[in-house]
């Protein structure tokens, strides 16, 4: 090692955790508990023992955390961690980790082989880089997991499974209609732990099968984008490149970051104001136990940053002006579970579906969402009964056993017609579901192309084909990815489907309708007993302005989930307009999305049993604007037959 006379060194800030350029030098501050001899250890690059340890004295200490300001030191050339006890200890607010290159790689024996790096000091050109503004009652959410989503797409030409790879599949999320990513852990963690001797008693089964975390929900260095999700040796400037990316291209970008218990409040702070600041990211979905979630609701650097949790205390939240304003967000477990129920006939279920589309509190936002990766994808959900997670080698014991779904006749993949047909339409109406409620559509990757796990709920640790999207579905699956960016379309088209603030269920506004009604067999009257599965919503457009200022179409949305056909009778328009029938789930030839001469109806309509029908009030015309159109029809004819 190097002589310690030769490292000028002084005293530290321990208000600044981690390693730091300050004005003085770089200050290096970590938590060392009473007792314990501590030391920093500085690695030349490439070496593979530290070139220099320095140990912390009493001197260098305040309460719990000792730090040293080495005012010479040159951060291009070394790396660096901590030992305490002469045991190495990874620092958890490094900038950059290193030794983790390769994903799923088992950890080397060599305490010295992972080492933490320094924050790039170097100028970055953002190009006037400007995060862009998307409200959440505009925001069509899709998450994704970094490796697993390009992992086996033949399609990209960069590394696949990193964020280099994401940039890629910017014009595919913009012809789908995506505007904001979700991003499942992004930052550094220890997917595989070090192997533990045999004689110790202490050989998990995981470890012997050589299992990873894929996922990354566990304790992380909250710091650091993941190194082995990067195409190249750069992980800081591959980040902020598909950021830049994202943000040209009108897309925002959420990060998902999980806390576990015990987690230092004050670090999971100041990794999200980090995130934001110097990545740009434009929001973020905290989970776990160890949740910060009331310090970061009142944190004045996160006002107007994305906040997603799963749970919280309303109370505590800022209320802003306008409902438009608000920035917290809450992951709505209750939707699924209702939703899926409804989707598959389950009794008693037309009040909680009725109430689950209509909910948009004005304070803050719901995430709605049919799946996400902690249960089954959209394509198993109507595919399978039960789960399937042999492959975890946990005795199919791991998991939830409550997925809500049901197999269409059949338990897994079926060759018959109907089957299929049933499978097909019950997709379809799921992602309906999703797209015709208020609140923040979410979007599981792949599930637009029918993706599959072949039913297991739980593919936490599956780094293979099982846990990779399947982008074969682009071709196998074609009609089901037209027919979700027409539903995406088509919310976007319709303002009163994604209001800004919840309605109130009145004509507060004097339009001739309520903004938001029940219905069933009856107009104007919901049967909510236990043995109903038909529920009509009727949004007022009235209530709702396109960007240019003129007023919505009216939409009724028609739900039977009854397995034969039944009739709703429909409320009278004003002017003694018609219902015009734009989507039928049933309408296979059609995939679903009808044509401009599709029928209409005023008194009644006759609904298909497991199958959603959208009606468009038809726009009044004068008398002048019939006879050109008539003419028009006409001419157009006439044409026809000359031809």
């Amino acid at each position: 090692m190097a002589d310690l006379r030769k490292i000028k060194k002084e005293k530290g800030s321990v208000l600044v955790p981690g390693a730091n350029r300050l004005r003085r030098g770089v200050n290096f501050a970590v938590e060392v508990p009473q007792g314990v001899q501590a030391s920093l250890v500085l690695y030349k690059k490439n070496a593979r023992k530290p070139s220099v340890e320095i140990p912390f004295t009493e001197k260098d200490r305040t309460g719990d955390i000792c730090a040293v300001t080495l005012p010479d030191l040159k951060t291009e050339d070394y790396q660096y961690n901590f030992l305490l006890d002469g045991k190495v200890y990874t620092d958890p607010w490094a900038y950059r980790i290193y030794g983790r290159e390769r994903f799923g790689a088992d950890m080397d024996t060599d305490p010295h082989k992972i080492r933490c790096g320094f924050l790039n000091e170097g100028e970055y050109d953002w190009e006037g880089d400007e995060n862009p503004v998307i409200p959440y009652h505009e925001m069509i959410l899709y998450k994704l997991h970094v490796r697993g989503y390009t992992k086996a797409n033949r399609n990209i030409t960069s590394g696949k499974g990193t964020f280099q790879a994401l940039t890629e599949m910017i014009p595919y999320w913009k012809e789908l209609g995506i505007n904001t990513i979700e991003l499942m852990p992004a930052y550094e963690f220890m997917e595989t732990q070090p192997a533990v001797s045999a004689e110790r008693g202490m050989v998990s089964e995981k470890r012997r099968e050589g299992r990873v975390n894929f996922w990354g929900y566990m304790q992380g260095y909250y710091f650091a984008p993941k190194r082995s999700y990067c195409a190249t040796s750069e992980p800081e400037r591959e980040f902020r490149d598909m950021i830049k990316a994202l943000h040209k291209a009108g897309i925002a970008c959420v990060m998902e970051m999980y806390f576990p218990g015990g987690t230092n409040p004050v670090l999971g702070l100041r990794a999200l104001q980090f995130w934001r600041l110097y990545y740009h990211v434009d929001g973020v979905h905290v989970m776990g136990d160890g949740v910060p979630w009331l310090l970061l609701v009142q944190d004045a650097v996160l006002a107007d940053t994305k906040l997603m949790f799963q749970g919280f205390d309303e109370k505590e939240i800022r209320r802003k002006k306008l409902p438009a304003e608000k920035c917290i967000a809450e992951y709505n477990p209750g939707f699924l579970q209702d939703m899926r129920r409804f989707l598959k006939s389950d009794e008693d279920m037309v009040s909680g579906a009725s109430w689950r589309m209509r909910r948009n509190p004005d304070k803050y936002a719901v995430i709605n969402y049919m799946a996400c990766q902690d249960g089954f994808t959209l394509n198993d959900v109507v595919t399978y009964n039960y789960r399937h997670n042999e492959a975890n080698h946990e005795n199919n014991q791991d998991g939830s056993s409550y997925n809500y779904s049901w197999n269409c006749g059949v338990e897994g993949p079926s060759r018959k017609q109907n089957i299929r047909q049933m499978r097909d339409r019950q997709i379809r109406n799921a992602f309906l579901i999703m797209l015709l409620s208020q609140g923040v559509p979410m979007i599981y990757g792949g599930d637009e192309i029918g993706n599959s796990q072949g039913g297991n709920n739980n593919a936490y640790c599956q780094d293979n084909a099982t846990g990779w999207i399947d982008w074969k579905g682009l071709k196998k699956n074609e009609k089901l990815l037209e027919f979700v960016k027409e539903a995406i379309a088509f919310r976007k088209d319709h303002p009163v489907l994604h209001t800004a603030g919840e309605m109130r269920g009145v004509d507060y506004q004097t339009k001739g309708l309520p903004d938001v009604s029940v219905h069933g067999e009856r107009a104007w009257y919901l049967n909510a007993e236990n043995t109903s599965r038909l529920l009509g919503i009727m949004y007022c457009g009235a209530y709702a302005h396109r960007p240019d200022g003129s007023e919505d179409d009216s939409v009724y949305i028609a739900c039977n989930f009854h397995w034969e056909t039944r009739t709703l009778a429909l409320p009278d328009l004003p002017g003694g307009r018609r219902w015009k029938k734009v989507i039928d789930t049933s309408a296979v030839k059609e995939n679903g999305f009808l044509h401009e001469d599709s029928e209409t109806y005023k008194k009644k309509l006759e609904i298909a049993p497991r199958t959603i029908v959208v009606l468009l009030a038809e726009q009044e015309e004068n008398k002048d604007a019939k006879e050109d159109r008539k003419d028009a029809s006409v001419a157009a004819l006439k044409n026809h037959h000359q031809t």
